[in-house]
């Protein structure tokens, strides 16, 4: 038995806002930071930035409310709200979704940075195998700009935010069900590595910082963690084909969490296949966390590229640090 993918969608508030506009309000600050820098490092133009009113809760529902339109919404018996952002430290945002979408099934949140949604899949998967559940709704909503301190100290200070400066709000959804042919998820892995888990954080909000309103910022190396993950990947994306009986070469789409552009161009080098291969959105979307994966997936399904019988791979990367290759045919 193999569960799969059957619907996807994804979501963006309206506000357009430029990398040209983010440097112009870190010079403004009286801080030099060279003209053009944020699309030369990162590849990325523009995001979207959700307004104060939406709340990642909504980013969510939009792009499940997309789905619900096609089907009978009673029959979905599982919602999965993953992220890494959350409306509350208390409740489950899966809570507040379900409320928004008035779904009446169990519901609970999947936490685990910007793997959040992979984890998702690999749980409702397992799931979906016991037989415990039929239709798992899997929604993500990620308000970035929440945690994306623009007002600050120094030059100090901007390198230790600048890779937040490339993230962007979105949402995604997708439902999971059982397969009835050849479709579905054929091999996943999964990895985690904490004793790197202080390269990138939002340190405060939990029990270490629960008062400090300076910790409520996204600050970290993420370089550091690309490389490290650059080393680690190899032994994983190998014993995942080797699960499914793959070559590299069967495949035909890669989507990997957004990063930057040069590490789709570095992963790629690195496996020994062509950039083109790996669908991504990060020049017009940025890094959009738990979303990025799915709501690429959504884009390419939209465009036409991504079609039924393709083998793709996931490749999940997440602070803590999380790493993950799942294995599907579409």
């Amino acid at each position: 038995m193999r569960s799969t993918i059957t619907k996807i969608a994804n979501y963006l508030p309206s506000t357009v806002v430029t990398s040209t506009q983010i440097e112009e309000i870190v010079r403004n600050q009286g801080i030099n930071i060279p003209r053009n820098i944020l699309e030369q490092k990162f590849g990325i133009s523009e995001r979207r930035y959700a307004d104060s009113t939406t709340q990642a809760s909504d980013l969510a529902v939009g792009a499940a409310k997309k789905i619900l339109q096609n089907i009978d919404k009673t029959t979905v018996d599982c919602l999965i709200f993953a992220a890494g952002s959350s409306d509350l430290i208390e409740p489950a945002t899966a809570n507040i979704v379900q409320a928004k979408l008035k779904l009446f099934c169990p519901t609970f949140d999947v936490k685990n940075a910007c793997n959040s949604f992979v984890n998702a899949l690999q749980l409702a998967d397992s799931l979906i195998k016991s037989g415990q559940y039929k239709k798992i709704l899997i929604a993500t909503g990620e308000k970035l700009s929440s945690i994306i301190k623009l007002d600050l100290e120094d030059k100090k200070d901007l390198a230790n935010r600048f890779a937040c400066l490339s993230m962007g709000d979105g949402g995604a959804a997708a439902l999971i069900e059982s397969s009835n042919d050849e479709c579905g998820i054929y091999a996943q892995l999964f990895e985690s590595h904490g004793e790197h888990w202080e390269l990138c954080t939002v340190p405060g909000g939990g029990s270490m910082h629960p008062h400090d309103g300076t910790k409520v910022y996204f600050e970290g190396k993420t370089k550091e963690l690309r490389d490290i993950f650059l080393v680690k990947k190899d032994r994983i994306v190998e014993r995942c084909l080797d699960q499914a009986k793959w070559q590299i070469e069967d495949i035909d789409h890669f989507f990997m969490h957004h990063v930057s552009e040069s590490t789709f161009d570095l992963v790629a080098k690195s496996m020994n296949i062509k950039t083109h291969k790996f669908y991504n959105v990060i020049k017009k979307h940025g890094n959009m966390a738990s979303a990025s994966i799915p709501f690429a997936m959504s884009d390419a399904v939209d465009s036409g590229l991504l079609k039924k019988g393709d083998k793709i791979m996931l490749i999940g990367l997440a602070a803590g640090i999380s790493i993950s290759i799942q294995l599907m045919i579409w």
